[in-house]
């Protein structure tokens, strides 16, 4: 028996992606999207959900289901197991991880730029984020601006070294981090 886990995510306003993944796959996502996995199998197939999950079974038939869950929250994070009802050996697994922060960098990361280098760093969380920016000098006023999602810099100065972080206004625990280091030429 295969049993064929099919993932379908759609965020707000925006086209769905829709492909397939092994079992015990990981997958982050944003907070307030519409997520839906698909099921189907040649034996009659069931789903195992998280328990605080907001997630709504869909039976089209007993060997092909989806799972549909409007607006994501935290609380949908979990493990999703669509599993054969006479051999419960045959899953797929996919745990999924919401997550409300949103940024355009890996957190951690060690970027190095050189001396006047321009750069955007972006974030976003529900509720708006706080930016947390290395020290400021008369001279890095001028080249860096803190918009309500990014810190933009016209050219960096040695006083732009150091670590850049984002947290969210709602819950200060969900931040995301990044370290600039000024390269020599």
């Amino acid at each position: 028996m295969n049993v064929l886990l099919v993932l379908s995510m759609f965020a707000a306003s925006s086209w769905g992606l829709k492909f397939s993944f092994t079992n015990n796959t990981e997958l982050e996502i944003f907070r307030r999207q519409t997520l839906i996995m698909n099921c189907s199998s040649d034996e009659e197939i069931e789903w195992l959900i998280p328990d605080d999950s907001n997630a709504l079974v869909k039976n089209v038939s007993s060997y092909e289901s989806s799972i549909v869950i409007n607006q994501t929250t935290k609380c949908d994070s979990g493990d999703y197991i669509c599993r054969s009802k006479n051999n419960v050996k045959e899953f797929a697994r996919i745990r999924i991880h919401v997550t409300g922060l949103k940024y355009s960098f890996k957190n951690g990361t060690e970027l190095g730029v050189q001396l006047g280098q321009k750069f955007n760093f972006s974030c976003s969380a529900e509720g708006g984020v706080k930016w947390s920016i290395p020290r400021r000098s008369s001279a890095s006023i001028n080249t860096i601006s803190v918009y309500e999602e990014s810190v933009v810099s016209n050219g960096t100065t040695s006083l732009d070294t150091g670590d850049y972080e984002c947290s969210s206004k709602t819950n200060p625990n969900e931040f995301a981090w990044l370290h600039l280091n000024l390269e020599d030429l």
